[in-house]
């Protein structure tokens, strides 16, 4: 009898067990849609953190995130948590500021690719919205494939596609659409 009731409880115990399992999986799978669960785990996380980027002792350009993570054999950020770049400086002086949602940053090339809520705004305060940019510090360009915004002291731009210097001073874009005055 006493087996009989330790069979039934270590039997209870695993099916908690995989039940359990099951439960955090499928968490997972939720908190990671479309990614795999197999991904390499990152070899570095940093929270509230900031990269500096510097050339012969004077600040170029600064990262600051929410959450950077680096994951094996890879030169890839992570940038998540909403991320701020301050171009060309740092948070007190600069030539402009891009900040975003989420996106990439691969620390050999300089390139940051910005998604969600994207915002470059430049020295004289003009400003450019979009979902989705790519900022290359080697080449000190921007560019888009996809719909813009641009808000000036003149008014409002709108067009889908941008391409503009590192510092958002000359832009053009694309394929404008809508009405607006020339001066």
């Amino acid at each position: 009898m006493a087996r009989a009731y330790s069979i039934k409880i270590s039997l209870l115990y695993c099916v908690f067990i995989v039940a359990i399992g099951c439960d955090v999986g499928d968490q997972l799978a939720e908190a990671n849609p479309g990614d795999e669960l197999d991904k390499s785990l990152s070899i570095q996380v940093i929270i509230d953190g900031s990269f500096q980027y510097s050339e012969k002792g004077e600040v170029r350009n600064v990262l600051e995130a929410g959450k950077l993570e680096r994951f094996e054999n890879n030169d890839i950020w992570q940038v998540d948590e909403g991320f701020t770049l301050y171009i060309e400086g740092d948070r007190i002086t600069n030539r402009a500021k891009l900040s975003g949602g989420r996106g990439t940053y691969d620390s050999k090339t300089g390139h940051l690719i910005a998604r969600d809520g994207v915002l470059l705004v430049n020295s004289e305060g003009d400003k450019l919205k979009t979902e989705y940019l790519v900022w290359s510090h080697d080449s000190d360009k921007v560019h888009t494939n996809r719909s813009v915004s641009v808000e000036t002291a003149t008014g409002v731009l709108f067009g889908k596609g941008l391409e503009a210097d590192g510092r958002f001073e000359n832009y053009k874009i694309l394929e404008p659409t809508g009405s607006f005055d020339l001066p």
